[in-house]
This record gives C-alpha cells, structure tokens and sequence, in this order.
C-alpha cells in the first residue's frame, strides 16, 4: 500500500465538471472519512487533519465547486442544493458505500443536508463551526478579509493582511490558513485559490430547484440527522454562540459537543492536531458501543 501520509490528487468528472480530491490513506476501503471545506477555503485547510487521521482511515478531503483545483461553474450555480448533487454524484463515481462526514462551517452545513437525505450511507458525522444561526459580525469580517487584496507579494504580507481578522491566532496558525485559501500564480504572487464569485457582494446565485428548497432549512435538516454526531466549536470563534452550538445539540439526537481551545472559526488550521484527537476519540467512542 501507498504511503498513508501522502496524499494523493485525484480528479472525477461530476455533472459536467471536473472536481478535484485530495486522498490519505488504504483505498481499498469502501468506507471513507470525507471532508468538506468551508466557505472561501480549499481541501487544502484539511492536510494536517487527514494526515493525521490516515493512519487508521481513508481520508478523502473534496475540492467543492468553483474552490481549488476543481472546475468553475459557468452558471455561478453554488447553491446549497447542486453542492449536494455534486456530493452525491462524487460518492457514487469513487465508490464509496458508507461514509463518515467531517464539515468546517459551509461544508458543515452541507454534511448536515447529506446526512439527512441519506441515513443509509452516513454512519458518522463531525460537524465544525457550523450551525443554522451565524453571527452577522462572523460573516462581515471574512467578506472584509476576501477585498484586503486581489493577490499578496507573499505569505508574510500575507499572514499579516490576515492577522487583523485572526487577532488571537500565532504565525504558524495564519501561514497554515493562508496556504489553505491562496495559491501561487505564475507571477510568483499569491492569490485567492476559488471563483471570483465567492469575493463580489453584488453577485448572486440562481434560486434553488423547488424540489429543492427544504434543504434552505438548515433546521429541518438538522432535525432529520440519525447517526452519531458530534458538534465541534472553537473557543474564540466570531461566527458561532455557544447558545447557537447547543440549539443545534437539542435538534440533532445524541448529538454531543466539544470545545477546541486556543482555535477561532478556522479549526481545522487552527489546531489541526486537537481537532484530529476529538474527531479519532469519537470514532473509536462510537466503534466500542
């Protein structure tokens, strides 16, 4: 078997685009720990925590439309409802039969609507700093940190450009979140590693299909979920109350909840090796029942 700790890039053509994932670990296995990123971000913001975690599972960190190296939409459809025939097409392609999913923010929410529409699959969820109710100042300050710059000269101007949002975070934590959301051009500069779309406040996305719109209830989503779930918060997030996390812990059943110290909003870049102990506790909780 392929070094676990490698990952490996892999490319699947799903409703006429190509999408790009990262993977660790046996693919053998048709049980997979699937990641999903959050807004203005790339399965890059992911490394750490599957490395990590591909000692003992396949891990699958997913490129989602218009982010990394997968395919831009044409028709700036990212809507919530195509984001998750995108996923359900992604695990047909790679063959998966059962899936533990691990969300940041809006692939958190995403992973809320899978696991609702789809029991049978799901055995696991792990959902980070994600919750129906965000605070407006959390959503505010990332739009203010996606117009600091079309592009950076480099990762210390960088890391600095992205201190003033990340007040609590040390150097090593803002060069991790920087190499997960920008990439290196072929003018040598850094720029933002996704669509355009996802920087321009006056662009708007298509309306959902109907036959769509009950996932726009993050609610009755979460209300649906029936595997184990566990609800990961950082402790000096700017976009989650706690009264928000233990809302959603009422809805979803059996849910539980853990605090990450020392880690804002970005988790999985924050503290990649604590969020990777929580979620391989939790597993191993759950596997001994």
């Amino acid at each position: 078997m392929a070094n676990p700790s490698k990952p490996r890039d892999e490319f699947v053509e799903v409703n006429d685009l190509k999408l790009h994932y990262r993977e660790w670990g046996d693919t053998r296995s048709r049980h997979a720990l699937l990641m999903l990123h959050g807004y203005a971000a790339t399965s890059e913001m992911w490394s750490d925590v599957a490395t990590d975690l591909a000692r003992e599972f396949r891990v699958i960190a997913l490129d989602q439309r218009g982010y990394g190296q997968s395919d831009r939409a044409e028709d700036m459809d990212y809507t919530r409802s195509t984001q998750l025939e995108d996923l359900e097409a992604f695990v047909d392609a790679v063959g998966l039969r059962s899936l533990t999913l691990v969300g940041h923010s809006l692939g958190g929410a995403l992973a809320i609507c899978y696991a609702a529409e789809h029991p049978e699959v799901v055995t696991a969820l792990v959902v980070v700093e994600a919750a129906p109710e965000v605070l407006r100042s959390g959503i505010e300050g990332l739009r203010r940190l996606l117009l600091t710059g079309e592009s950076f000269e480099s990762v210390d101007a960088a890391v600095d450009a992205f201190r003033q949002f990340q007040p609590y975070a040390s150097t090593e934590q803002l060069e991790r979140r920087v190499h997960s959301v920008l990439r290196i051009g072929e003018d040598g500069r850094l720029a933002w590693d996704f669509d355009e779309a996802f920087r321009d406040p006056q662009i708007r996305p298509p309306e959902p299909d109907p036959g769509q719109r009950r996932l726009s209830d993050l609610w009755d989503c979460a209300d649906r979920v029936q595997c184990p779930t566990m609800i990961i918060r950082g402790q000096d997030t700017d976009m989650l109350t706690p009264e928000a996390i233990q809302r959603l812990h009422r809805r979803v059943a059996g849910s539980r909840v853990s605090l990450i110290e020392d880690a804002g909003h970005q988790v999985p870049t924050d503290q990649p090796a604590s969020l990777a102990l929580n979620v391989r506790e939790f597993l191993q909780s759950i596997a001994a029942i």
